[in-house]
């Protein structure tokens, strides 16, 4: 089984030839963990979340195919004991996956008090958050014998391909942007440069079920979601610390998930299936002003669906290009204008319990922050709320960044108090 290699895919692909477009979890099982049985379960969802085992193989000329192979390659590895968990996921989050070999996703794990500790990482370039959360459901599922839905033949979804009918129908209508008819630039030959880590600093935090329900009852009589809420309180902490020196308009990226406009039964798979918004804020307002001006602006983002064109443009822009690692490699470096990417999973769908064995912690996506970028990623799992702070040391504002990571440790511990 192949298809052909979607635009973003080959774009984190190749990047993360060169740093870590990874993120990871840290997970916590009240049970022994079994090699065998874990092998066995990954084995058996391959036919579910089949693109996390495929590779990348180069036809004709330049034009690039993910391929589904008859022999499957797992990385399960024991980790060792010696290390902190935060400094073992990190490990497990910089390594570099082959996108020629496969598979896209690693599993490590050790011996813990209260069971077993599991590390999942996973290459961005084959899963967003929502569907690795799905991935780690049914191998919890799977491994502790339940059952899980498996197709009657592996499928490898992409975006364009799982769109409901009347969405492609309406985006076909639409003018395509000046730069899809644009000349592409001529190849330069260039050579791969070496596959690069940073020194990550990670900080995590974590508040309990009532104050994740204070957080949510303060947010909703406000009118606003909890996402929003929480956005602008830390965005307004943000431009207490930036705020002298470059102004008091503050930006917030927003992954947001596109699954609404695809068809239901490929909700639950593993796929790139969301994308980014930014709002702008003047953070001399009001927190609550701040939340609004948040809430309203992804709304904005949205509307019309607009967040889904922008990518749905992009599902054929290297079928005229006679060398797309060569264009990507005279892409100019990107500096964030946002103060922090908001990765925020929400609730997930992982339960306190599969058979025999209790979830006990369960912490992620925390997802690399590389170009010099600041992610806060948060996810909700069984009344428990746990945040991640994470940035590359040697970024200019890396004591700033230091600073914020006090300021969501305040915010949050308010509602532990409350």
């Amino acid at each position: 089984m192949r298809r052909k290699t979607s635009t973003l895919e080959r774009f984190m692909f190749f990047f993360g030839r060169q740093y870590p477009l990874n993120f990871g979890f840290r997970l916590v099982i009240s049970s022994d963990f079994d090699q065998q049985r874990a092998h066995e379960a990954l084995t058996l969802l391959s036919k579910r979340h089949s693109l996390l085992y495929a590779h990348q193989e180069y036809t004709e000329g330049k034009q690039m195919e993910i391929v589904f192979p008859n022999e499957l390659k797992l990385q399960i590895n024991r980790a060792p004991q010696n290390l902190s968990w935060e400094d073992q996921l990190l490990e497990c989050m910089t390594r570099r996956f082959d996108p020629f070999v496969g598979p896209l996703f690693s599993l490590d794990w050790r011996d813990c008090e209260e069971g077993s500790e599991l590390f999942f990482v996973f290459q961005h370039g084959a899963a967003d958050g929502i569907g690795a959360v799905w991935f780690i459901h049914d191998f919890l599922s799977q491994y502790n014998g339940l059952q899980v839905s498996m197709p009657e033949n592996p499928i490898m979804p992409v975006l364009f391909d799982l769109l409901k009918d009347d969405v492609v129908a309406e985006l076909l209508k639409r003018p395509e942007p000046e730069w899809k008819s644009e000349e592409p630039p001529p190849a330069v030959p260039f050579d791969m440069p070496p596959y690069i880590a940073p020194d990550f600093e990670l900080r995590f935090f974590q508040i309990g079920r009532e104050a994740v329900d204070a957080l949510a009852v303060a947010a909703k009589q406000e009118g606003l979601t909890v996402n929003s809420f929480l956005g602008a309180k830390i965005l307004k902490a943000s431009s207490s610390i930036f705020a002298k020196q470059e102004g008091h308009i503050r930006t917030i990226q927003c992954p947001v998930d596109l699954r609404p406009y695809i068809k239901e039964e490929f909700h639950a798979l593993a796929g790139v299936h969301n994308g980014i918004v930014k709002v702008a804020c003047d953070c001399s307002e009001s927190t609550f002003d701040i939340a609004r001006t948040i809430q309203t602006g992804i709304a904005g983002n949205r509307a019309g669906m607009k967040d889904i064109e922008k990518y749905f443009r992009f599902r054929d822009s290297f079928d005229n290009v006679d060398d797309p690692e060569s264009l990507m490699m005279s892409f100019p470096t990107d500096t964030p204008d946002y103060d922090f990417s908001f990765s925020n999973l929400g609730r997930t769908i992982i339960l306190p319990k599969y058979g025999d064995s209790d979830v006990i912690s369960f912490y992620g996506p925390v997802f690399t922050a590389v170009n010099n970028e600041t992610v806060i990623g948060l996810n909700s799992t069984n009344g428990i709320l746990r945040m991640s702070l994470i940035f590359d040391k040697k970024i200019e504002k890396a004591d700033k960044y230091r600073s914020l990571g006090d300021s969501i440790d305040i915010i949050l511990n308010n509602y532990n108090c409350q």
